[in-house]
């Protein structure tokens, strides 16, 4: 599980060993492994390792370790991932980059570490976190929605391409989830991590292909193949996120990422 010392990995993460699974636990930094480990030390059969998805040979290292301590690996849950909502002219060729790097080629290293064991067990199952914004898109949301439509369609290309091979691939799209990634604006509405770990897996134990939550969302969805409705809903959006930007936050926001930078 990538991306599981915070959120929803965590919460699924944690779901997972009260069911009695062994889940190697995996965040981007040792500070928030060793935070993990810590909350989740009644479970024995939970493993912890630190690695940075956009490295290549660390992921392959991940999956390798895994094999060889456990014996196989059933479920590769490709869940690490940031954010971001800003006017696009604000995103800089580097900040592209690191949303590329984690949000899909994050996931491309872990299908392409993990299908080769996969394969020689003739069984396994791959679940990629994409987002109900790559289902309607969102206004200033370009690069998150550029890679997590990216990863929504690998997942369902790939879902039939190994669908013979008895090879599973499930894509999560989260609506509004409670979790830090909202940087403490969590939107009305947002449902616990507990309750988007619950629905995750019931989905993947009924090898659903898409899992979109929560039913709000999924009624939204609905709704914006209704092109008069999806432009009214996009509209709105857009003039509420314009009034954000102008807002004393949001310019103390930019000033910090300017001293950052």
């Amino acid at each position: 599980m990538t991306g599981g010392t915070s959120g929803i990995g965590y919460a699924v993460s944690e779901e997972l060993l009260k069911r009695g699974a062994t889940v190697w636990v995996i965040g981007s930094r040792q500070e928030s492994v060793d935070k993990a480990q810590a909350s989740l030390s009644a479970f024995h059969q939970a493993r912890f390792a630190a690695v940075d998805v956009r490295d290549n040979t660390a992921v392959q290292k991940m999956v390798t370790d895994c094999v060889r301590e456990d014996g196989r690996l059933d479920y590769l849950f490709n869940n690490a991932g940031i954010s971001q909502k800003n006017p696009y002219e604000a995103s800089t060729l580097e900040d592209w980059k690191e949303m590329i790097d984690i949000n899909l080629w994050g996931v491309i290293y872990g299908i392409n570490a993990a299908l080769p064991v996969m394969k020689a067990q003739k069984s396994g199952h791959i679940v990629n976190t994409s987002s109900v914004a790559a289902l309607y898109g969102t206004p200033y949301q370009a690069l998150y929605v550029a890679t997590k439509s990216a990863v929504l369609g690998l997942t369902d290309c790939l879902y039939y391409e190994y669908l013979p091979e008895n090879i599973l691939f499930s894509v999560v799209c989260p609506g509004d989830v409670a979790t830090p990634i909202f940087k403490g604006r969590v939107p009305e509405g947002a449902i616990t991590a507990e309750e988007a770990a619950r629905i995750i897996l019931d989905g993947v134990e009924k090898k659903e292909r898409m899992i979109v939550f929560p039913e709000s969302m999924r009624d939204l969805v609905e709704k914006c193949k209704d092109p008069v409705f999806r432009d009214l809903a996009h509209k709105k959006t857009e003039e509420d996120s314009r009034a954000f930007f102008a807002s004393p936050e949001y310019q103390e926001f930019l000033a910090r990422q300017k001293k950052r930078g």
